[in-house]
């Protein structure tokens, strides 16, 4: 028999999926008062196998158009692109999270004709600067209301799934 550190990274790697795959299932299962037979876990078990390998072949595609050598969180944008649930999910997640992505354009200053005073440089600066304030207040709410819809939404579904007693396990 061989033990799992004698695989190689793939085998591992399949391993793990179809262990996880197989937790999933039963607990699934369990909770919808259902069976499941260990070959219908293998059988789902490889499709999620075959369609997380297309995910990455996808993910890697995507980056390389953008002649980049590392995958984003916009590249996973696109590739959800037809999935309006999961992608409005997903934009929800990248939203909360802080932008770690330099802007690399360099900020250029317009020459402008009049003269100004320092003191009006400042009044301007400090005008600026309070809606920029104001502007990401409003970003943050609309951004905590939009996820409070998405659990919503996540919540229904969830609750649709289970009066119904049917899993979809249909891949967009």
């Amino acid at each position: 028999m061989t033990t799992f550190e004698n695989l190689t990274k793939s085998q591992k790697l399949r391993a793990s999926l179809h262990r996880d795959v197989q937790a999933i299932c039963k607990e699934t299962c369990h909770n919808l008062g259902l069976d499941i037979t260990k070959p219908s876990m293998e059988v789902i078990a490889e499709l999620v196998y075959k369609k997380l390998s297309i995910y990455a072949l996808d993910l890697e595609a995507f980056a390389k158009h953008a002649k980049r050598s590392t995958i984003n969180s916009d590249d996973v944008l696109l590739l959800v692109r037809r999935n309006p649930s999961l992608k409005a999910h997903m934009s929800g997640l990248i939203s909360n999270q802080p932008s770690t992505s330099k802007d690399k354009r360099r900020k250029t200053n317009v020459a402008t004709n009049v003269k100004e005073t320092p003191t009006s440089t400042k009044l301007k600066a400090g005008i600026e600067s309070e809606k920029l304030d104001k502007e990401i207040v409003n970003k943050e709410k609309k951004d905590k209301e939009k996820e409070i819809e998405n659990d919503l939404k996540m919540d229904n579904r969830i609750k649709d799934m289970s009066i119904d007693g049917t899993i979809d396990l249909t891949f967009d």
